[in-house]
């Protein structure tokens, strides 16, 4: 029996690989995706370098010898500062963040993780092909109203500044605000108009998702780290709490039938988590008399 049991399995392999036959079906090929993300590629050695951020200009980034307000002050420096390494220490007080840090000058100690940005230079900013394909996805996010792909852009470290007018209200829109933005009717006050002084108050989906449209679905042109014409119109179009934060400005161009005057462009502002890029701010530019 034992014989005639491995003639008989030899016999049938032999004749299923000489007809190329098999007993169970073969499955089918795993379709391969027509685009995949470009993977961020890293904009620094580490992600440990950082630099200081939303302090105001005249004011100081204190680094305190414990994670509380209270504690000694190792070292003050300012409101423009790069160079902070990560150590590595977090501690979370009531609801802010404390990291440990190193200062340029080798001091070491605590400071609040939300005035702290991860460092890249303008040059790697710039150089970095995966701004267009944020702003691409931006673009489709706000043509969709697809709040959660929305979301997924917005800086999970910060969230995302947007102001209507530079001068006006700064709203500041989490993951999760972001989410529903589309949908929210809470009306915002953005601010007066310029020239009329008229209070400016409406929806995310009435007041800036019509001129953010407006621009990303022209023929746009791009711009890093250069106000462009928004400085005809304001005498520091990039605020200097955002200092170490690079950006783009989406400008569109006039039209003859208004002499041009019918421009319109947005700055955006573009943070780094972890190496990856994310929307970090959004002002609002145009003419006014």
């Amino acid at each position: 029996m034992k014989k005639y049991h491995l003639s008989l399995i030899l016999f049938s392999f032999l004749f299923f690989t000489l007809t190329g036959c098999s007993s169970a079906p073969k499955e089918p090929p795993t379709p391969t995706p027509d685009f995949s993300p470009p993977t961020p590629i890293p904009t620094q050695a580490s992600f440990n370098d950082m630099a200081v951020v939303l302090i105001e200009e005249g004011d100081e980034f204190d680094i305190h010898a414990s994670a509380n307000q209270e504690s000694a002050v190792v070292e003050s420096i300012p409101a423009n500062a790069v160079g902070m390494t990560i150590l590595g220490g977090e501690e979370l007080v009531g609801e802010a963040l404390w990291v440990e840090i190193q200062a340029p000058t080798g001091g070491a100690g605590w400071g609040e993780g939300r005035y702290l940005t991860e460092y890249v230079s303008a040059e790697t900013f710039c150089l970095d092909s995966h701004i267009p394909f944020l702003l691409e996805n931006l673009q489709i996010a706000l043509e969709k109203k697809d709040g959660d792909l929305f979301a997924s852009l917005i800086s999970p470290t910060h969230g995302l500044d947007l102001r209507y007018y530079r001068y006006g209200t700064v709203a500041n829109y989490t993951r999760e605000e972001a989410a529903w933005a589309f949908k929210s009717d809470y009306a915002v006050d953005w601010g007066d108009e310029p020239g009329s002084g008229f209070e400016k108050i409406g929806t995310f989906s009435e007041i800036p998702l019509p001129r953010l449209m407006e621009v990303f679905n022209a023929n746009y042109e791009l711009s890093c780290n250069d106000t462009g014409i928004a400085a005809t119109f304001a005498p520091e179009p990039w605020p200097f709490e955002y200092r170490n934060i690079n950006f783009y400005q989406v400008f569109k161009a006039g039209t003859e039938q208004y002499a041009g005057m019918d421009w319109r462009s947005w700055l955006v502002g573009v943070e780094y988590v972890k190496g990856e890029p994310y929307l970090f701010a959004l002002i609002h530019f145009e003419w006014t008399p």
